[in-house]
């Protein structure tokens, strides 16, 4: 097919992946990232341009944020620069200092209980609830299947060089 494409480590699939994907990101590409955020680019098309897939550059998106905030760059700047939200950072900060983060959120989540507003009756409400819950359950598993094709990609170009 195209060059920007490769096959699948897994053998038994004929899927294809962009020929980045699972590659060391170089600082320029990362700024090559930032000014595409700065010009509003869709995920998609900056992931296109990178040859990488659309959980590739989310992810490096958020790394991003959280080394600008460990070098104290402020909030505001990481938004402006990431077109992240306050809200996303925040959560990404909480994620990789504390590993158990994750866990407890949803823990309190469940305690929450849902009063409801506009007339709904509670099973409705607790309806809306469960279903982004199920979404945000799923987007947490393509993350962790790109996350797993980008490590496998990783360990298959170590394989190898030490075959080399």
């Amino acid at each position: 097919m195209c060059s920007i494409l490769k096959q699948n480590p897994d053998k038994e699939s004929n899927k294809e992946y962009p020929s980045n994907m699972g590659q060391k990101w170089t600082i320029e590409e990362e700024n090559t990232l930032l000014s595409e955020l700065d010009k509003n680019l869709t995920i998609e098309i900056i992931a296109l341009s990178h040859n990488r897939t659309t959980g590739g550059i989310i992810g490096r998106q958020r790394n991003i944020a959280y080394n600008m905030y460990r070098t104290n760059v402020s909030i505001e700047e990481i938004i402006i620069k990431t077109k992240l939200n306050r809200e996303q950072i925040t959560e990404i900060i909480a994620r990789k200092e504390n590993p158990t983060y994750s866990k407890e959120k949803n823990k309190e989540k469940n305690k929450e209980t849902v009063k409801p507003k506009n007339k709904l009756k509670p099973e409705k409400v607790k309806t809306f609830s469960l279903e982004n819950e199920v979404i945000e359950i799923k987007n947490e598993i393509k993350f962790l299947k790109n996350t797993m094709n980008e490590l496998v990609g990783m360990m298959k170009a170590v394989y190898e060089f030490e075959d080399a």
